[in-house]
């Protein structure tokens, strides 16, 4: 059995994610001319630099390459855009789609899919009375309002979502639906309170949003060039 080398394995990464070096590079935060280093051969990374690499490019380090699912090239690239100003800032806003691809949020561990049989600010209501520290994610983080739902398929973060009771699952004949994921360190970083309710930042709620199933993605994108205008 051949162990694969550095070089290779970070060019797989880049490979699976349909990339150049300098938007790989961009995408996990480091400078060009090291990925162009290490996919040559040229140095030698350490595992933990690896490791780096491939959590920022939503990977596992395994012979597969397996998406990892975790959402922390979130908080690599919101790092990044909180740093920028002018038009680097609305440069990076404007690439968050590619960003969003590494996380779907059907595919973060833990989600639940439940159905929204009222209002999304009556289910935080009733997340709350469980104690389950719930955030608002997804356009409802972007608009800063949960008085009327935006998304198609709201997201919301709490402590456990396998704690939760008395919520309807999810069915075919349901009229909306509701992402439940559990809270992450990377989240709870960009945590802020919006009018009595904790909503993750609006950066994060455009992932987010770009990130969930159908639709929903669809008006997220369409959504983004004027987001990232106003910034």
């Amino acid at each position: 059995m051949v162990t694969p080398t550095a070089a290779s394995i970070v060019s797989r990464m880049r490979l699976k994610r349909q990339l150049s070096k300098t938007a790989f590079a961009e995408l996990i935060g480091l400078p060009a001319s090291t990925i162009t280093r290490i996919e040559s051969g040229a140095v030698e990374p350490t595992y933990a630099m690896l490791q780096r690499i491939a959590l920022g490019a939503g990977f596992q380090l395994t012979e597969t390459l397996s998406d990892s699912g975790s959402d922390l090239p979130y908080a690599v690239a919101l790092d990044r855009i909180q740093n920028a100003t002018g038009a680097e800032r609305r440069r990076l806003l404007g690439k968050l789609a590619q960003t969003a691809n590494l996380a779907p949020v059907t595919k973060r561990p833990g989600a639940r899919f439940f159905a929204l049989d009222s209002s999304l600010a009556e289910f935080v209501q009733r997340l709350e009375e469980q104690g389950a520290n719930p955030v608002v994610s997804s356009l409802e983080a972007v608009s800063g309002d949960v008085s009327q739902t935006s998304s198609f398929t709201p997201v919301v973060y709490v402590d456990n979502p396998e704690k939760l009771t008395g919520f309807p699952a999810m069915s075919p004949s349901a009229r909306a639906s509701v992402v439940v994921l559990p809270s992450t360190e990377s989240a709870r970083r960009f945590m802020r309170k919006v009018k009595g309710t904790a909503m993750l930042s609006a950066e994060w709620g455009m992932l987010d949003a770009l990130a969930s199933p159908g639709r929903q993605a669809d008006v997220a994108l369409s959504f983004l060039p004027a987001f990232a205008r106003a910034a």
